[in-house]
């Protein structure tokens, strides 16, 4: 569903349970989860441009991801746990904000419109 587009310190993807290093040009999937250390950032590219960004001690799932435009199938479902987030809407956002959705520990995020935020959610200290 899109590709890693940098990395700098420990940054790991959950995947089928398998904890592995990820790097740049890597390809990430549905249900991908992923998880930067504490020198850790991650900048991931979909594959609608919808670009993201993790600091370190953070955690997101890539929950649903859909965009095929010629069928009129979008959907985009991202959840954060702990930590530092950008997002920055890609396509999906243009053509169907209604189609994306952000869990995070404080509740829900609809987009209406296409939409960038910066988030933090601090975990258990």
């Amino acid at each position: 569903i899109g590709k890693i587009k940098g990395t700098n310190g420990i940054v790991s993807i959950q995947r089928s349970g398998k904890m592995i290093p990820a790097f740049p040009h890597m390809k990430v999937y549905l249900n991908d989860i992923l998880i930067t250390g504490s020198n850790g950032v991650v900048g991931i590219l979909l594959e609608d441009n919808t670009l993201l960004s993790m600091g370190s001690m953070s955690r997101l799932a890539l929950d649903k991801f859909d965009f095929s435009p010629a069928d009129n199938k979008y959907a985009l479902q991202l959840r954060m746990g702990q930590g530092t987030f950008v997002y920055l809407s890609g396509l999906m956002g243009k053509l169907a904000p209604h189609a994306v959705k952000i869990e995070t520990p404080s509740g829900t995020i609809s987009m209406l419109k296409e939409t960038n935020f910066m988030a933090r959610f601090p975990g258990d200290e």
